[in-house]
């Protein structure tokens, strides 16, 4: 069963690319020490397209992440919602 539909020619690095960035955080961590150690990280989201770390987290709702789990939840439901 699947839960969604792949079309086209996707990208599906992105949470790849974005872990990578992400190895000098420890948690708990907060939205703005995110931003502020890593924030002007490039990261690869599209066969030709790039976004900083910090317009990935900027608009993410939660202040502060507990551990990975709770953060990259948030991530990537903000990442893939509609």
């Amino acid at each position: 069963m699947y839960f969604y539909k792949i079309e086209g020619n996707p990208y599906l690095a992105d949470i790849h690319h974005f872990h990578k960035a992400m190895a000098p955080i420890g948690y708990p961590a907060t939205k703005a020490e995110i931003i502020a150690k890593i924030g002007d990280k490039k990261i690869k989201v599209g066969h030709d397209e790039y976004k900083t770390v910090e317009e990935m987290v900027a608009p993410l709702a939660l202040e502060e992440y507990s551990c990975g789990c709770a953060f990259y939840c948030a991530l990537i439901a903000n990442i893939y919602k509609d």
